[in-house]
């Protein structure tokens, strides 16, 4: 078998090196890709062992010589042994396709990525099993012999919404380190809503009309949330039983005429809201004229207190 060019840094590789690629060291590497004291690596690179790597990205040498990103990361980031796009696996988890996971229990990747347990079974000590639990419990509880019921740790199974974390009901739901799963760390300013880490935290109870949610804060426009009846309108809280330009709700403008009450009136002339809101001509006239109340063509009754058909009557 051809073991590589003499040439190529003293041959012994176990098959011919493919094209474009060399024998150094017993191992296939791209041309050019040896190095040492009089054969330095190209810019941004470093020699480790012979042969030339880029630590930032290199998954056997990532950010050092030598340093290996093993089961717990297969990806080399800025020198860092990364999973996927999270960060590198806990002690006891490993980097499969789908995150870091528990491969003693994972029913998905059970002793070994990609190894699916088939229906009805659970993943024990990294092999499929078959429970004698009916339904078979969820992950990360167990099935007590004596019971045949689901147990989390030393207590009763987890309800809904909820797993079941290092032997504790967890709510997968809204827990920020157990988001939507065991093990799954919402990062920076993020939070877990309904089981998904985001940074649009929803408001409780929900905002007004008008008014704004930001992290999780109801606003109107940059201030707070309006108080004490009043209605954010165009980015203000106003009162709408008075505003003139939201009369009775946003965007309903009086013209120029007075809100009383929630309702466009004109003062000049109406009997109820004379010359201001909420002032009553009442009995003792019938008429409101330029915002003053008369009695026909006069003032107010007094004695009798009663105007009927313009004339102060007993």
């Amino acid at each position: 078998m051809d073991g590589g060019s003499d040439t190529d840094g003293g041959g012994d590789c176990p098959m011919s090196c493919g094209p474009g690629e060399e024998c150094v060291g017993g191992m296939c590497v791209p041309t050019g890709s040896e190095c040492g004291p009089d054969t330095p690596c190209p810019s941004g690179e470093s020699c480790c062992d012979g042969v030339c790597a880029s630590l930032p990205a290199d998954p056997m040498n990532c950010g050092a010589c030598g340093r290996v990103c093993g089961s717990r990361g297969t990806v080399c980031q800025s020198g860092q042994c990364r999973c996927a796009d999270g960060p590198q696996c806990g002690e006891d988890e490993v980097c499969c396709e789908s995150g870091c996971t528990d491969v003693q229990s994972d029913a998905a990747n059970c002793g070994t990525c990609g190894r699916a347990c088939e229906a009805g079974q659970v993943c024990e000590a990294g092999d499929c099993v078959t429970p004698p639990c009916d339904p078979a419990c969820a992950p990360g509880e167990t099935c007590d012999d004596m019971t045949l019921t689901c147990m989390c740790g030393a207590g009763a199974a987890c309800g809904d919404g909820q797993a079941c974390c290092a032997d504790a009901c967890i709510d997968v739901l809204s827990d920020r380190n157990n988001c939507g799963a065991c093990g799954v760390t919402c990062m920076g300013e993020q939070v877990c809503v309904d089981g998904g880490c985001t940074t649009d935290v929803p408001c409780e109870p929900a905002c007004a009309t008008g008014e704004a949610c930001v992290g999780g804060t109801c606003q109107c426009g940059a201030g707070p949330a309006c108080t004490g009846g009043r209605v954010c309108c165009d980015g203000a809280c106003v009162d709408t039983s008075s505003s003139p330009s939201h009369c009775g709700a946003c965007g309903i403008s009086c013209g120029g005429g007075s809100c009383c009450s929630g309702a466009c009136v004109d003062t000049e002339t109406n009997p109820d809201n004379c010359g201001s809101c909420g002032n009553d001509c009442g009995d003792a006239a019938d008429t409101c004229r330029a915002g003053a109340c008369f009695c026909g063509t006069r003032a107010p009754c007094i004695f009798p207190p009663v105007c009927l058909l313009g004339e102060c009557l007993l």
